[in-house]
């Protein structure tokens, strides 16, 4: 039986990948206005139809309210998981029916050790990402998207947060202490090579935006001097166009791993989808814009797509 989070993001999934495959590949019969609303940054629709969308624009930068609101989410999470395993602290009530109303689930599907690993390696994507977007990326000033984009961020990190904690011992169903699950030999078994495979993505995925960040910036004085594009180059850009979005795609790979919920997997179906077909964009219009773009790299996976 699928919940409402369920429902959303498989919707999300779906609208992102059709959406997406039919741009990518029958740009000429789709409808300006939906490559508008898909479309943003770099490679937004530059037409002049469907200008009415200009109405529920927002700017790029404001990515950066994601992850302060996910920063925030998990952090105080994170250390309410910590309070209620470690020192005992009882869950409130009207938490566990918002969560019970929100996964329509009676019964932990994970360990408190998957479940805390989980959550603090989420939490530390979140608070990268925030460090990024305030202090490391430049946002141009007339790089817009669309309001749904900004409202699936917010609803996406909210997501699985909820989906993290909400399927976890104590906060799912009426359980005595005693007798919870706080480690399985599935998370003995994953929990360290997934742990490092995310620093690895973590870590990638951080150098990449450093690398796009310096692209506009002076090298000496380290000002922003530019807000156009140019072709970036180093680490895993020699493979691929998008490595930032491949390291995402990894992330939240592990995540799974780590929680095999359903609940998860259509989360991780609207990641995959988004950022794949976000990088099939990126990669085309790099190779359109730029005449020498090397030849050899791919949109997101080395030696595969």
């Amino acid at each position: 039986m699928l919940n409402i989070l369920d429902i959303i993001f498989l919707g999300l999934a779906f609208a992102a990948t059709v959406t997406g495959v039919l741009i990518n590949n029958f740009e000429k019969h789709v409808p300006p206005f939906i490559i508008k609303g898909y479309r943003y940054g770099s490679f937004a629709y530059k037409g002049s139809d469907a200008n009415f969308l200009q109405l529920i624009e927002v700017p790029k930068a404001w990515y950066r309210h994601f992850y302060l609101f996910s920063s925030l989410f998990g952090v105080i999470t994170l250390t309410y998981m910590t309070s209620v395993y470690y020192f005992n602290l009882t869950v409130n009530k009207f938490f566990t029916i918002l969560l019970r109303l929100l996964l329509e689930q009676d019964e932990p599907t994970v360990s408190v050790t998957a479940a805390i690993i989980a959550m603090t390696l989420l939490t530390i994507q979140c608070l990268k990402r925030l460090y990024e977007t305030y202090i490391v990326q430049v946002f141009a000033k007339s790089s817009k998207m669309n309001l749904s984009h900004y409202l699936a961020g917010i609803i996406h990190y909210f997501a699985c947060i909820v989906a993290t904690v909400g399927q976890a011992p104590l906060f799912c169903g009426n359980q005595n202490r005693e007798y919870i699950t706080w480690n399985d030999t599935r998370t003995t078994v994953l929990a360290i090579p997934c742990s490092l495979i995310f620093l690895f993505a973590w870590y990638e995925q951080f150098k990449t935006n450093i690398i796009f960040a310096n692209l506009r910036k002076d090298k000496k004085s380290g000002k922003v001097v530019t807000e156009e594009h140019s072709v970036p180059n180093g680490r895993l850009f020699k493979y691929i166009s998008s490595p930032h979005r491949m390291c995402e795609i990894i992330i939240y790979t592990v995540l799974l791993l780590l929680i095999p919920t359903k609940t998860f997997f259509c989360i991780y179906l609207w990641v995959l989808g988004n950022q794949i077909q976000t990088a099939i964009q990126a990669h085309e219009w790099y190779k359109k814009t730029f005449k020498n773009y090397p030849t050899e790299r791919l949109a997101v996976f080395p030696y595969l797509l």
